[in-house]
């Protein structure tokens, strides 16, 4: 049976489109162009390094630890290194009608984060920290996602976001973090419902307490997280903190084997409820 030229060029058309979305989302081709926002931070950093030799296009965004970022670059000259705070509104969209204008994204990862720091019960902790983490943890979700979004609409795209097991838990003298990573949890469930025909995937990972180096961390805080860190320990089935080699391999199977899952958070706890 011939077909009509009409016809024909219309079957070609439907499977050039099928195929460009199977190019996003076959379980092994979904890291072509990544955005890791947070890039700086040590698991930002090692998530980095990770994909140096597995995406086509690699732009690292940090703020606070640059340096970090143009070690990794040595290792790969074509690495972009973008530094912006993420919290401000008119430096990110300026990023993005800028140098990342043209910038094809399809698969995007933030990890960067604000911790609370004063440990306080809620009716003394500083409401200009409360603003901070709330305007980084939430805020810059929102800014860096009105941005991307858009980008992914036509042929699809990955999106991972940083959430912590504290989001179902809470965290005793730390209402800012907690309550901020509760709200990128829902955020993720909300951009889920809205974007999935787009064949936008978001999940949000959520780890319990990671075992990294706490060298670049106030003295203040290395005290509160080792204290905060013994007492979560004896609480923790598998009896041991979560290494980020483990983060590394549920990011490794949302951005290359995940086809459908999405609006989830993914906790790794060690069997902490």
């Amino acid at each position: 049976m011939k077909l009509c030229p009409k016809f024909k060029f219309t079957l070609i058309l439907r499977l050039l489109i099928a195929l460009q979305k199977i190019k996003y989302f076959n379980g092994g081709n979904a890291v072509s162009n990544i955005l890791i926002v947070g890039a700086d931070s040590n698991i930002g950093s090692r998530i980095a390094e990770f994909f140096l030799d597995k995406a086509d296009n690699l732009i690292l965004w940090g703020y606070d630890a640059i340096q970090r970022l143009e070690k990794i670059r040595k290792k790969r000259g074509s690495v972009k290194i973008i530094s912006a705070d993420i919290s401000d509104e008119t430096a990110v969209n300026k990023i993005f009608s800028g140098e990342l204008s043209e910038t094809t994204i399809d698969t995007f990862i933030n990890c960067a984060t604000l911790r609370s720091s004063d440990f306080q019960a809620l009716p003394e902790t500083d409401s200009h920290l409360w603003k901070r983490i709330t305007e980084v943890n939430v805020l810059g979700n929102y800014y860096l996602l009105r941005n991307i979004l858009p980008k992914m609409r036509d042929k699809g795209g990955n999106i991972i976001l940083f959430g912590s097991n504290v989001s179902r838990i809470g965290l005793k003298n730390g209402s800012a973090y907690a309550a901020s990573k509760a709200a990128v949890a829902n955020l993720t469930r909300t951009i889920a419902l809205e974007e999935s025909r787009n064949n936008i995937l978001i999940n949000t990972v959520s780890p319990g307490p990671v075992m990294i180096d706490n060298k670049h961390f106030s003295e203040e805080y290395r005290t509160f997280r080792e204290e905060y860190y013994k007492k979560e320990l004896a609480q923790i089935p598998a009896g041991r903190l979560l290494n980020i080699d483990e983060i590394l391999s549920v990011i490794d199977f949302l951005t290359s084997k995940n086809t459908y899952m999405t609006g989830e958070e993914i906790f790794l706890t060690g069997g902490k409820l």
